[in-house]
């Protein structure tokens, strides 16, 4: 017996996706997950799946035009595990942490200058709050919807 692992989705230019979309793209090391976010009314890619050598994920300004990718339709990230690896602490502590509050969930990128920026994964959209005031996840997971169920795409766990 053979199991096809599929991934729901749908090849689309990049430059189409809004703020909030999770795609994946080649990448120079293999396929790239990445989530869509605006900062002072700029595109960029927050990739979900590299980190720097320091554990931070990684923040790309300015998103190609011309590159047609996978957009993983009705992505949604969230906590992985058990309810009890929901922790408080500093966020410079726990990067690449799911930071959680407010009906939504944020994660923290750090781009090419080692400027640090909070995003909201619904969203997109970078935030002025503060992740050291949240409870995090350590542990967490990219889901897309896939008939009647989910399936698990990726799953992090900060450094």
């Amino acid at each position: 017996m053979s199991v096809e692992i599929r991934i729901p989705g749908r090849t689309i230019s990049l430059d189409r996706l809004k703020p909030g979309a999770c795609y994946l793209a080649a990448g120079p090391d293999g396929p790239d997950l990445a989530l869509v976010v605006t900062q002072e009314g700029r595109r960029g890619a927050l990739l979900l799946n590299r980190r720097s050598d320091a554990g931070d994920l990684r923040l790309l300004p300015g998103l190609a035009t011309d590159l047609d990718v996978l957009e993983l339709r009705g992505a949604v990230l969230a906590p992985s595990g058990a309810i009890g690896d929901i922790a408080f602490g500093p966020a410079a502590a726990v990067p690449g942490a799911l930071h959680l509050g407010d009906g939504s969930a944020y994660l923290c990128g750090r781009d090419g200058d080692g400027r640090l920026a909070t995003f909201d994964v619904v969203s997109g959209v970078a935030s002025a709050i503060d992740p050291g005031d949240l409870p995090h996840a350590r542990r967490w997971r990219v889901i897309v919807p896939e008939a009647g169920g989910v399936v698990t795409l990726y799953e992090a766990e900060s450094a």
